[in-house]
């Protein structure tokens, strides 16, 4: 399976190896926030434990490695998406595993007061 889309980088750190030949391996787990569920009223995510190898992932670890905190927003193209038990949690909860083609880092959204609203408040002091 092929996907495309926003992930965020989860409080786990992310892991740096090598492969068998030798090159370079970044392993990321990324949160896929799905929103809240109608039917429960619980906030769902979907966890993605994704690998990156070779002179890319090397390059954006260098470049990038102090900014892939809890929370980042990363634009993603994985492939090879997998289904396996995790690891971590009780009852175990499925996390996808897959291999990165691209990954991108996004602006984190900045929170601001509108412009005009501001305006209207400095206006009615």
């Amino acid at each position: 399976m092929h996907h495309t889309g926003t992930l965020y980088m989860s409080k786990q750190r992310p892991t740096v190896n090598t492969e068998r030949d030798g090159a370079f391996r970044l392993e990321l787990v990324l949160v896929d926030n799905m929103g809240r569920n109608p039917h429960t009223g619980f906030e769902e995510k979907e966890a993605y434990r994704v690998r990156w190898a070779g002179a890319d992932a090397q390059a954006f670890w260098a470049e990038h490695r102090a900014n892939l905190t809890a929370g980042t927003p990363l634009h993603v193209e994985l492939e090879r998406l997998r289904a396996h038990p995790g690891p971590q949690a009780y009852p175990p909860v499925p996390e996808l595993r897959g291999r990165v083609l691209r990954l991108q880092m996004l602006p984190r959204r900045v929170h601001h007061t509108p412009q005009a609203a501001t305006q209207s408040a400095a206006a009615a002091a």
